[in-house]
């Protein structure tokens, strides 16, 4: 592995193409490509912007970069948004919401976030989970057991 030969974990490989090459390229997509658990759509998609990045991670290297923060590109403490706790009355509302309009406007979640005092991201995030939520149930109740 070309990573492990620079010293690099998935996490920090994942952290400068998020920086470079935004949201899609996350650890776990390195994860998953690595491990070849990805749909050949996805590594078509994922595979050149590797292979770039690599690149110029290992000229980089031969140039005598050696620290990871100047090898990766960004800064390698940066900490992630701690995860939201909903307040029990606040998923009662989301729920609410959710059953009259699982697809709201984006005007309708920043009115909702104001409502409810969450960042329209956390709202917006909440609303794709529950209808990945909802089509993982129902695709699990549509499988039929193999005999």
């Amino acid at each position: 592995m070309r990573r492990i030969t620079l010293g690099l974990t998935q996490t920090q490989v994942g952290q400068a193409l998020h920086v470079a090459e935004g949201p899609a390229y996350s650890q776990s997509a390195i994860c998953r490509f690595e491990k070849l658990d990805i749909t050949p759509k996805s590594a078509q998609k994922i595979k050149p912007v590797l292979e770039r990045w690599m690149k110029e991670a290992e000229e980089k290297y031969k140039n005598g970069v050696n620290s990871v923060a100047e090898l990766i590109g960004s800064d390698v403490n940066t900490k992630r948004k701690r995860r939201t706790s909903f307040t029990p009355q606040a998923i009662n509302m989301l729920n609410k919401n959710f059953e009259r309009n699982p697809r709201p406007t984006g005007a309708e979640m920043t009115a909702l976030a104001r409502k409810l005092k969450y960042d329209r991201e956390v709202v917006r995030v909440w609303f794709c989970n529950k209808r990945q939520t909802l089509k993982g149930n129902a695709m699990k109740m549509n499988a039929v057991p193999a005999e």
